[in-house]
């Protein structure tokens, strides 16, 4: 561990290497995204068998709140860090003192809080839950500026490998705890466990320790940068927590633990992809800003193997939520199986949607983002609103519906400006969108002629489902493309196994 000097500049990556950071990046990010997700869907399938509906509705009680307040704990400076051109440690020793103190005083704050907040649900139980789960916000913030650190010097090894750790720790924290006492606080053990584990690996891996707390030139900019970052993200938040805090509020925290399950097992693994390939195509795609050509090819060929693979698997799974919910969860999590299918058109847009926060952050268009934050907010709170006095099926299809709704706009906002413009709308957008449809229409009209059991009428889905999305994508440029790349992929990777066993067999 060493102190630079305030006026150092931090170091990127060579100018030359893109290319390679991009494959590197994405193969890491889909090994770890591998053991992420598997531990997600591990999580779902276990602890639902070991904790309760209500249990688990307690702590998405606790989500939103955390959510919020560690909003305003990050201010979107990481995102700075990572996108701009030329970054000193001065710089980033001004913003690691400035996440620390922010993170200190919201902790202090949802402590006292936490009474307020279970009167409000009318859950006594939820107090000492959130003071716990508060003093992850400060775990968390030790390590912040050190992962974004790692992130803009695009170390993707490092970060695939502390990804990976913290979600087996937490997994493993919570069912050890669960099985000893099933009990909420498993799942808030297991969270705790998680940050500590974080923090602790990238102060190992990097080799940076903060001077005393100073403010260095160029950190307004900074902050003013993060500020538009975290007006998106909190007009976002509304638009993803609103659904759980109303739920809780007027169906209890039983009808919540239904939703959430449904959520989880299909919204958020999606969210856990995104999230990591975003890490890896934020500073890629920040470096290229003044090459066009290579940021909009970068930009397609990742986005093209991230609809690959995600895309068929989503519209699968929603196509066969009845026999995949109980399959997953157990015959108790029924219920959630309609909410699930209707969440699941949601997902068909989740993967198509993510990618243009990409654009944005790279570009330097915050402004533009927290706008369109702002209004995508006002759309989905108002359909939430709508949904929830009928039921928690019916918030979800509301949801489902503005979700799929927005994307246009979406489009046409990001492509109005920038490398990526508004003729890939039609040209690859568009192609890969109508697949997705294709495909869920396909496996919704076959379901009931695939063989049983569960597993292998959920197996026989996927593999069609991908077969006939694939063969939708051979009738478009951009989906031969995609085909293509994927095919030199394997080519070079059998390649490589090859040449590593020849070498190992001499």
């Amino acid at each position: 561990m060493t102190q630079r000097e305030p006026q150092e500049i931090v170091e990127t990556v060579a100018h030359d290497s893109y290319g390679s950071t991009v494959v590197r990046g994405s193969l890491f990010t889909a090994l770890s995204q591998g053991v992420m997700v598997g531990c997600q869907i591990g999580s779902v399938i276990i602890l639902s068998r070991l904790l309760t509906a209500t249990d688990f509705g307690l702590i998405a009680m606790i989500g939103p709140v955390i959510a919020f307040l560690s909003m305003f704990k990050e201010m979107g400076l990481l995102q700075a860090v990572i996108q701009k051109k030329t970054l000193t440690y001065g710089q980033l020793n001004a913003l690691f003192w400035i996440n620390i103190g922010l993170s200190l005083a919201l902790t202090v704050l949802l402590i006292m809080m936490a009474p307020l907040i279970a009167l409000f649900y009318e859950e006594p139980d939820l107090t000492w839950l959130i003071r716990i789960m508060a003093l992850n916000m400060t775990i968390t913030a030790l390590g912040a500026q050190h992962f974004a650190l790692l992130n803009r010097q695009m170390v993707f090894g490092r970060i695939a490998i502390n990804a990976s750790v913290v979600a087996l720790c937490t997994l493993s924290v919570s069912i050890l705890w669960a099985l000893v006492s099933p009990t909420p606080w498993a799942l808030v053990a297991g969270t705790v466990a998680g940050g500590v584990i974080g923090t602790v690996l990238v102060w190992v891996w990097v080799p940076w320790v903060p001077s005393r707390p100073a403010m260095a030139p160029g950190t307004a900019d900074l902050v003013g940068f993060g500020a538009g970052v975290t007006g998106f993200k909190l007009a976002n938040f509304f638009s993803r927590n609103l659904d759980n805090i109303l739920i809780g509020r007027v169906w209890g925290s039983s009808a919540l633990g239904f939703y959430d399950r449904a959520y989880k097992l299909l919204l958020f693994p999606l969210n856990r992809v995104a999230q990591p390939l975003s890490q890896v195509m934020v500073p890629v795609l920040s470096r290229m800003q003044d090459e066009p050509h290579r940021y909009a090819h970068a930009f397609f060929r990742v986005f093209g193997m991230m609809q690959l693979a995600i895309l068929p698997g989503v519209a699968a799974m929603t196509a066969m939520a009845d026999t995949a919910v109980p399959f997953l969860l157990g015959a108790q999590w029924a219920d959630s199986a309609p909410i699930f299918a209707a969440l699941g058109i949601a997902g068909l847009a989740q993967p198509l949607a993510n990618p243009t926060g990409w654009l944005f952050v790279s570009q330097g268009r915050t402004t533009e983002m927290a706008w369109w934050g702002l209004a995508s907010a006002v759309v989905t709170c108002a359909a939430f609103g709508w949904g929830v006095q009928f039921g928690v099926l019916e918030l979800a299809m509301a949801y489902a519906t503005v979700t799929i709704v927005k994307l246009v706009p979406l489009w046409l906002l990001v492509t109005r400006k920038g490398p990526i413009r508004q003729g890939s709308i039609r040209k690859r957008i568009l192609p890969v969108f109508c697949a997705g449809l294709v495909a869920y229409a396909s496996i919704l009209f076959l379901r009931d002629s695939l063989p049983d059991p569960a597993l292998l009428k959920l197996l026989g889905g996927v593999l069609l489902c991908y077969a006939v999305f694939a063969g939708c994508l051979t009738l478009s440029p951009f989906g031969r493309e995609i085909l293509i790349d994927v095919k030199m992929l394997l080519i070079k990777a059998v390649r490589k196994i090859r040449q590593r066993t020849t070498k190992s067999v001499i």
